[in-house]
Parts: C-alpha cells; structure tokens; sequence
C-alpha cells in the first residue's frame, strides 16, 4: 500500500512538473534574455553574433543581450554560462574551442562542453588563411615546406587559442617542420607581432586576416579548409597535404536541462533569422560563412564528431592537457 502511494505521489509529482515546464516553454519568452559570449567586445565572433541578435529579438518579441565575458581563453563566460539556471534566459554562444577543443588544452575543465550544454543551433564558421610576412621569401605553401625543413627553427608562429595553434602545430607536424611554437595571451598582439616580422607564419582567420592581406601586410599561401572565393587563385591547404582540414565554427547553446520545447523554438528562430538576406550579406561582411542550419540533434552529433576529430588533431600534434 505505502508502495503504491509513494509511485502516485512520484507519477503526480513528475505530471505537475511536466505541466509546469510546458506552461513555461508556452510562454517564453516573457522578459530578456542574455546571450554570454566568452569573448571581448569587437572581437570577430563578437561582431557576428551582433548581426544576429537584432533580428532575433525582434522574432521573439523580447530584449536579447550580448553579455561579453571574456578571459582565461574563454573559460570564465563558458562556465558561467554553465551554471545558469536552464530556463532559456541565460544562453551561450559558444565556438569550436568552448565546446569541443578546450577538453584537449586543458586537464581541469570547469565545465564540460558536451554534458553541461545542449545544442540550439550551428550558425556559421569562418575560414583560416596561412599568412606569412612578406618578408620571408616563400610565394606557395610547398615553398614554405621547403624552407621550413632547410632552415629548422627559423619560423615561428603564434597562438592566442585553440584554433590557431592546432592548425600550426598540425601544419608542423604533417610537414615534419621544424617550427618554433609562440604562446601568446592576446590574438590582437599575435597578429600585431606577426606584421612587425616578430613571427613568420601564422593561421589567421578570415575576419582579421583579408584586409592585411589586401594591404600587402601578409601573403595569403593557403586557406582551410576549402578554397574561397575571396582569394581567388589560393590553395585549400589540404590539396598540399591532404588531410589537412579543420573548421571554425559557432552557435547558441542553453545550459543542459532547458524544457526541450525552448530550444526547438529558438532553434526555428534562429534559422529564420540566418535565412534573412539582409543577415547573410551583414554576416559575409563579417568574413565568416553560415554553415548548413540543422536541428538541435543534429548540431549534437555533429560536436560529437567534431570532438572525435579535435581529439584526434591534438594527439597527432602532440599537444597534452595544461
């Protein structure tokens, strides 16, 4: 008898809690909603992002924020965005490296990209080009290899996060270069550092890279992971040395726990925001690209792969958690 009254009470209990969290996600939104981004204002994801949250908005009949928190390489904001209360009011736009390549840099993780997030919507990426200083005589990317393994130690490249150094550690070792790795705290002072001819090479994304590289600054040798139309006649790196394919990507997360129903209706807003012409033309001048839209599943199978991947890049580099 105490048995079944205590199953009711579980049964009741679990009914009133699925009503409540309907009757939530039926009227979300009703007041403002955040959206945490790891990142300094005026940096490249941060312009992105602000492309979107007008329109969104207005979609949703409510205030969205961007609420910058940038430092410790995109630790603070992620983990704070974490902890939120999963009610669809705190989000995240979180990238590659919160959500999948930070596991692989860093032993103490405050947070978990996979279990503490669930997937809203993939928005875009953003391509890399291999830029070098105009003085080091190379005009290609063999060339480069060529010099690289005839004068060991000689290059150098920065880093200021996961992207670029995994795709200049693995660039070293497909090429069994001898390349001289540079940690820095800033990705502005590693590219400043890289035009002053402090450093030789570097992964630089579109965003930063294209207009020092149409002022002369730096040669564009590759790009990954395909070729782009806005530089014309430039190799996709992984025609030089295939396998070599590595993808910048971004897109909203809510913390784990957020009522199913809220995600699927940020994710049909989202998608109809990107769909906007006048958001796409705004978000190419951004220099990133908006990548295939998928369902809050789908984006979840593909970081699961993506993590495979990344996993795979960071072993193969070399590189052990801090």
């Amino acid at each position: 008898m105490k048995t079944n009254t205590l199953t009711a009470i579980t049964l009741a209990f679990a009914t009133f809690v699925g009503i409540t969290d309907d009757a939530s996600a039926q009227a979300y939104p009703a007041r403002s909603i955040k959206i945490v981004l790891p990142f300094a204002a005026g940096s490249p994801t941060d312009a992105m992002l602000r492309v979107i949250v007008a329109p969104l908005a207005k979609r949703l009949g409510q205030n969205v924020i961007v609420d910058n928190k940038p430092g410790t390489t995109d630790l603070i904001g992620t983990e704070f965005a974490s902890k939120a209360t999963p009610d669809g009011y705190t989000l995240l736009f979180g990238t590659n490296t919160t959500q999948v390549a930070n596991r692989y840099f860093f032993k103490n993780l405050p947070y978990d990209g996979e279990k503490d997030f669930a997937p809203v919507a993939i928005v875009g990426g953003v391509p890399h080009v291999l830029g070098v200083n105009p003085s080091l005589q190379v005009n290609s990317v063999p060339e480069l290899i060529v010099y690289a393994r005839a004068n060991p130690a000689r290059i150098s490249f920065p880093y200021a996060n996961s992207t670029t150094r995994i795709t200049g550690s693995t660039f070293r070792v497909m090429t069994q270069a001898n390349l001289v790795e540079v940690p820095y705290k800033a990705y502005g002072q590693a590219v400043t550092d890289l035009l002053g001819g402090q450093t030789q090479m570097m992964f630089i994304d579109f965003t930063t890279g294209l207009s020092h590289i149409r002022a002369g600054k730096l040669k564009a040798l590759g790009v990954t992971p395909d070729r782009s139309a806005r530089l014309p006649g430039v190799v996709a790196i992984k025609e030089v040395l295939p396998g070599f394919e590595i993808v910048n990507w971004n897109g909203l997360f809510a913390p784990i726990g957020t009522p199913k129903k809220i995600i699927e209706r940020l994710n049909r807003e989202m998608a109809a925001v990107l769909e906007m012409p006048d958001v796409q033309k705004q978000i190419d001048a951004t220099g990133y690209e908006l990548l295939r839209q998928m369902t809050p599943t789908e984006f979840g199978k593909y970081i699961a792969a993506e993590s495979v991947h990344w996993g795979k890049l960071a072993k193969s580099a070399g590189i052990d958690p801090e």
